[in-house]
């Protein structure tokens, strides 16, 4: 996997990921493949780990 990046934001704490990664568990197992994914940095997410932008209505962006 290639050119991936990875952005934090600081005020809602979230990480996005440019690029295609792999979840795996804690036995090597690819879960899921997914491209661009943002997790949740807020604990607000409804659909932790990944970030659904709960944030947006308890952060000053």
């Amino acid at each position: 996997m290639a050119d991936v990046q990875a952005f934090i934001n600081p005020k809602s704490g979230s990480i996005r990921i440019t690029g295609v990664v792999e979840l795996v568990d804690a036995d090597g197992k690819v879960l899921e493949t997914i491209e661009n994914p943002k997790f949740c940095g807020c604990g607000q997410s409804k659909e932790k780990p990944l970030c659904d932008g709960s944030h947006k209505g308890i952060l000053k962006e």
